[in-house]
This record gives C-alpha cells, structure tokens and sequence, in this order.
C-alpha cells in the first residue's frame, strides 16, 4: 500500500503587530537610550552584541538596576566563546553603586548577574552570588538550577532543588522552568549514578505541582526517558500532555528514533500531518534519519517533497540529515547534489559528505572535499579525520591512512580519541597486518574493547590465522559468553581452513550455552513496499516464481565462471549439500525476486542486516555481469556497487 504523505498546511499568517512584540530592552529607561552626536544607542548595541562603548554610554547616564538587568541579560546571550570581561565589569560597577540590596530591582538585578555566570558555565561564581542575596524568588533558583544542569553538574542541581522545595513561602516553589533543566541533566548521564532513580521521582514532583499537562515540561520527560532508553515511560509522559505542540511531538518522534522504534517514529509523524501540525526542522531531521535507517527510499523521498513544500527553513542539521538520508538508501549522486544545494556549508556538511563517499567507496571524491574544507576555512575536527581514515581504510590504503592518523597533532592538532586507534587497527587487521594491530592496541592511551578484539578476529578469519584468532576468541568467550558473532568467526577461520570437525565443537559449543545467533535477512523496496527475505526463505506469495528465475540466475552464472565457495555454508550443513545451501542465501532470494519484477536493466537496491559472505560478493559480480544491471548492496558495515562484473570495493571489505 503507497505511502502517501497529506499535504503541508497552509502557513499562518506571519503578520504581527509590532505593538504586540515586546523588546526586553525596552526595561532600559528612555535617557539610557538617547543619541549622541549621531552615535549608536545603547538599546541597539545589546541587540546584536554588547560592547565596551555600550557599557560606556550606560556608566555615563546615570544608569539604574534595570538598565544594568538588560545589559547583563545581552552579555548572556552572546557566545560562550566570547570574553566575559564586560559582564563581569558590570557586575562589579553594580557592587560599587549599591545596586545588590534588598529591594525587588537589586533582586532583579542580582538573578541577571546570577543568570550570566550560569551561561558562560561557571556555577561556582554563580553560586557566590546567590549565596549573598537577601532574598530570592523562584526566577533566582530556577537560573542556578540551570546553571549547574547545562554544567553537567547534575547532583548539585538535584541538591539545590531540593533545598528549593524547603523553602518556606510561595515565591520560590518550583514552577515549569524548574523541571526541564533538571530532566535535561539526567537525560544527558543517561540514569547513571545517583540520577538512576531521580527521573521517576521527578516526574512524580511534577505531578504533585500540576504540570504534567504543560508541553514544555511534558516534552523534557518525554526526552528524559528516551535519553535513559525507557520508551514505554516517554510514551506514559507524552500521553499526560493535554496539547498538540510540535515541541512535543517532536521529542516524542525522537524518543521513538533514540530507542530504535522507526515504525513508532514514522506512525507518530504521519499522525501529525493529518492533524495539520507544521514539522519543525528537527522532526524532519528526525524522519530522514530513520528512512535511512530503514532503507525506504520512496518514503524518505515523499518527506522530501513535503518539507520542500511547507515551506520549512533550511537549516544545517536538516539538510546534513537529508544527505544521509540519501546516502544510506543507495543513492550517493542524491546526496552530492543535497550537498552541492547547500548554500551554507559547515563542518558538519563536509563531515557527512566524507562520510557518505567514503562508504560507498569513492575515496578520491572524498579527498577531495578533505581539501575544499580546508580552502573554505573550515577547520577539521575529531568527526573528520574519523571519516576520511575510514575511507582509507574501505580502500585498503594502510600507508595513506596511517600518514592521516600520524600527522592529526602536528597538523590538525587534534588527539587522537580511542574510534581512531580502533579504525588504524582495523585497517591493519583488514590489510593482513595483524601483528601490527596487536603492536598498536598494546600501546594506545585506551584499554582495548570487545567490539575492537571482534574486528582483529574477524581479520583472523579472513587471512586464516588461527592461532590468533583462538587466542582472541578464548578471551572473547571469557568477556562475552552469549555473543554468538565470537563463535562464528572462530568457526569460519576453521571452516576456510577445512578443519570441519572444530568448526562442529564450536557450533555444539554456542549450542551447550545456549547462544542464538542474529538472523540474516535481506530487504528490497519495490513497487512501494519491502519485501524481506530470510535465509532458504520461502513465505513470499510468488515464491515459486523467485526460486525458478534463482535457479536460472545461478545455472547463467555458473557458465561465466561463478564457482561457490563453500567454505561461507553453515558448519551445521552435510557436505554434499554445503554448495547448494550457498543458493538461497537471503541476498540472493532478494536478487532473484529484484530481477523478476523490475524492468530489465534497471538498478536494484538491496541491503543485508549483517555483512555480506564472500560467496554471495562473488555471485552479485557475476549477477551484474549476466543481467546488465547495476546493483547496490548495503551491508552492515558499507556499500558495494556492482557493476558489468565488478564491485566498486575492488574486492576488499
């Protein structure tokens, strides 16, 4: 069934009266604000930036506590990375002239001092401030609050709220800006530490003051939960809400797609439309990202068209996400041209840019706006030197890449953080250099992880070095006793060796412990609907028709030189029966049915839940050589482009 997307709603008027828009600088006493000599006022400098000549023109009219409020709140707002010796003469002049009292304009004043503190992310001063004040309302514990939440220090946020609750007297009971600042800090520790148990008893805090209604408070649950992974509690939170505000849904929809529930995702955004709710930018971030995840193209196209249509503002994150988008669904010219559409290219555009050619294995291209990042100006980060080394490493280039990882401090002047030393180790485990791997887990500044000793012994299995990959997979049964991809890399590098009757033991040994491996299954969008196929699967309504145009498929390639490999059968499979079971790989069942129902010649788009077998690579060559298509298979770790008998991998992943 199509899915076919309601139309955008018609914007609202974007007409407002300029009387109902009020500037908060408008507190600054009208002689504060004069002009002299044609100079600009001081209203107009804290618009855009506070400056040393507005703090001047204030000093020199005889300023009053809320003149002082106003400019304070503007050296607030400006970034973090700017000086914040302004603000901190202003809260000095404001000491000299007695302004910090005891009366409501000297409370006033005294939050904003507290409030700029707290943004340039230093409680500490914050704290002093607060400590020295008469009197404080609910708008002064609310800012140190804060204060030490976006400073990550969460536990003393959580103890001010508590001596916020002790507080006798109506001024400073908690409100709706107390709660969010204190869920957003616990979503960030993800419920470790003394914060595991906090969430729940803040949303029964909450409750108790009547705010499980209010969007702003109802979408920081909503994002507290699923930061913690608990979906079932977001959507009892995201229930409670008594509105239909996009903050909400928004946070909803990236609950779903944080505790990997698309469908959720996909329903909820629908359900949106329908109600005539405008998407924000991130909701359509968001929904790029989990057709990408899925591989839906028509879907994520479908988006598209509607966020073109709504009239939505462009924004960096959206169309980084859209290029994703594209990318992960096979389509990497869509997502050169998302880029190339770009007026406003950032780090982050380049980044997912790189990332994009790079799996899909275009390494030059990818080099290449290495380069053009760096003639815009832009400096490479962390996140751009992972890519590019990644891409390297798809293309086998062990000494390119290792020149890349080597000159990251003396060139870039960026450390190198632990995902960087595990992709050099898998470029050098990949290239056959195993004892070269081991030499740089030995020695890099971070205790080597599972997954890592998972990537050495996967290269053991490819390059049959068994005793290697028995000691690694020793030490892996130790630490994960139930990860069944330990035991079937072992069991491959003895199954290529021929070594039928280990391969066997290790099969009983995952059996004894009760380990199940994932299940492979292959997907393919065709007609506006995905067809999953698993492994020897037969459920599909024309699966006679599939199995008969596969045997004809493998009788062709057969005849242009395809021989199976089958050291890739299961170890459980009797001999004689090991070449045939290669046939109905759940790759191939999703190749026979492309090839039957598209138009002749045309790409098919299929993608794998695990890495693709060696087998099956070779046979995808000899597919595309036999039926003229083009074919793009996305596995787990990449993209492979198959094409007149070759793969744009050359053979290597």
């Amino acid at each position: 069934m199509p899915l076919l997307l309601p139309p955008p709603p018609t914007p609202p008027c974007a007409a407002t009266s300029a009387s109902s828009r009020r500037d908060p600088l408008d507190a600054i006493p009208r002689r504060s604000r004069r002009r002299r000599g044609g100079a600009t006022t001081t209203a107009s400098r804290t618009r855009s930036a506070l400056s040393a000549a507005a703090v001047r023109d204030l000093l020199a009219d005889d300023p009053t506590p809320r003149a002082f409020s106003a400019l304070l709140k503007a050296a607030a707002a400006s970034p973090r990375h700017r000086p914040s010796l302004l603000g901190e003469q202003l809260h000095a002049q404001a000491v000299v002239r007695g302004f910090l009292g005891g009366e409501e304009d000297s409370i006033i004043l005294a939050t904003a001092v507290l409030s700029f503190y707290a943004s340039r992310r230093e409680p500490g001063l914050a704290r002093r401030v607060f400590d020295g004040m008469p009197r404080r309302n609910a708008v002064t514990w609310n800012a140190l609050i804060k204060g030490y939440a976006q400073a990550g220090r969460g536990e003393e946020a959580i103890l001010l709220f508590r001596d916020m609750k002790r507080q006798v007297g109506g001024d400073a009971a908690p409100d709706k800006y107390t709660f969010p600042a204190l869920l957003s800090c616990i979503g960030r520790e993800g419920g470790a530490g003394c914060t595991q148990v906090l969430g729940g008893a803040l949303h029964a805090h909450v409750i108790k003051a009547g705010l499980e209604k209010d969007p702003f408070v109802g979408a920081s649950l909503v994002s507290m939960y699923a930061a913690r992974g608990t979906l079932e509690d977001a959507k009892f939170a995201f229930d409670q809400v008594d509105s239909l505000d996009p903050i909400v849904l928004s946070s909803m929809i990236s609950a779903y797609v944080n505790c990997e529930e698309e469908e959720g995702a996909l329903l909820l955004f629908l359900s949106m439309l329908c109600q005539g709710i405008k998407p924000t930018e991130f909701v359509y971030s968001s929904v790029f990202s989990v057709c990408g995840r899925m591989s839906i193209l028509e879907m994520g196209k479908q988006v598209h068209a509607h966020s073109l249509k709504s009239d939505t503002e462009k924004d960096a994150a959206m169309r980084n996400a859209l290029l994703t988008m594209y990318s992960d669904c096979g389509c990497i010219d869509d997502a050169k041209k998302v880029f190339s559409s770009n007026d406003n290219l950032n780090v982050v555009s380049y980044n997912s840019m790189i990332s994009a050619l790079g799996q899909h294995g275009y390494l030059k291209e990818a080099v290449e706006h290495y380069r053009q990042m760096k003639l815009a100006g832009l400096m490479p980060d962390d996140v751009t030197l992972l890519n590019l080394l990644s891409a390297f490493n798809h293309a086998g280039l062990v000494h390119e890449g290792l020149q890349i990882f080597n000159s990251m401090v003396d060139t870039e002047g960026i450390k190198p953080m632990y995902q960087h030393y595990a992709c050099i180790v898998d470029m050098l485990a990949r290239s056959g250099q195993i004892g070269e791997a081991m030499k740089v887990i030995n020695v890099m500044p971070f205790e080597a992880e599972a997954p890592l000793w998972r990537i050495v012994l996967g290269a053991c299995s490819k390059h049959r070095d068994i005793e290697t990959g028995e000691h690694i997979a020793e030490m892996l049964f130790e630490i994960e006793p139930y990860e069944a991809t330990n035991y079937i890399l072992l069991g491959n590098i003895y199954a290529r060796l021929g070594r039928w009757t280990e391969a066997e033991k290790v099969r009983n040994l995952m059996d004894g412990r009760g380990v199940d491996k994932d299940d492979a299954f292959s997907w393919i969008e065709m007609g506006q609907r995905t067809h999953r196929f698993g492994v020897d699967d037969r459920s599909h309504p024309i699966s006679r028709e599939i199995y008969g145009n596969l045997d004809r498929l493998i009788s062709a390639i057969k005849v242009a030189g395809y021989v199976p490999d089958i050291s890739f059968a299961a170890h459980n499979i009797q001999r004689d029966r090991k070449e045939e079971s290669l046939y109905y790989h759940c790759e191939k069942l999703a190749f026979a049915f492309g090839d039957l129902v598209a138009p002749s010649g045309g790409t098919l788009r299929i993608m794998k839940n695990l890495r693709v077998c060696g087998d099956c690579h070779c046979a995808y060559k000899y597919f595309s050589l036999v039926t003229r298509r083009e074919i793009i298979l996305r596995d787990n770790k990449r993209f492979h482009h198959f094409k007149r008998g070759s793969c744009s991998c050359g053979d290597y992943w």
